[in-house]
């Protein structure tokens, strides 16, 4: 194993645990996505208030479908 992963395995270990996402967990990103396409951005380039931005909306939306 390289080097790069070996301390990936020491920041998990030994008290500290990574879940695998579940289903509510998997349509609130792919909510998020939706929502910067809807909005045209790309969340890796944006700017702060871009960001801030697309996370309220998407906060937003999210909101009012459980409603």
């Amino acid at each position: 194993m390289s080097q790069e992963y070996l301390t990936l395995d020491d920041l998990a270990a030994p008290d500290k645990y990574v879940a695998r996402p579940n289903e509510e967990d998997i349509e609130c990103v792919k909510h998020f996505v939706r929502t910067c396409r809807r909005y045209n951005i790309d969340f890796s380039k944006a700017s702060p208030d871009e960001r801030e931005f697309v996370i309220r909306m998407a906060n937003k939306s999210m909101d009012s479908a459980e409603k």
